[in-house]
């Protein structure tokens, strides 16, 4: 019987650690265009704010990071990690523009 229990735990932990992980694609999060992202100042400075409080809280400084891909390349992960900040609409804005302001041209 320990043998069955044994087992039958085993196909279930590989079986949940073969499960395809979620991507960043398929977040709810809204990422703006870099077309429509603000370059107000203030709002650059706000979303700077947001990046060094809950951004870099499990990752560190990512200043490098960002300045080293461009605003496209970094929407997927903007994307994800919003999502995992609990970022507001309004936040979510101020990191983009934040993000935008210091990404690679």
């Amino acid at each position: 019987m320990k043998k069955i229990i044994l087992c039958a735990y085993i196909v279930l932990a590989a079986a949940i650690a073969c499960t395809p992980k979620a991507s960043p694609s398929t977040t709810d999060a809204v990422i703006p265009e870099a077309s429509s992202v603000s370059s107000k100042q203030a709002t650059i400075d706000a979303g700077h704010t947001i990046f060094t409080t809950k951004c870099t809280k499990c990752h560190g400084a990512k200043d490098k990071a960002v300045a080293s891909k461009s605003y496209e390349e970094l929407r997927p992960i903007l994307a994800a990690m919003s999502k995992k900040a609990k970022l507001s609409r309004e936040e979510v804005e101020q990191v983009s523009a934040y993000v935008y302001a210091n990404a690679k041209k």
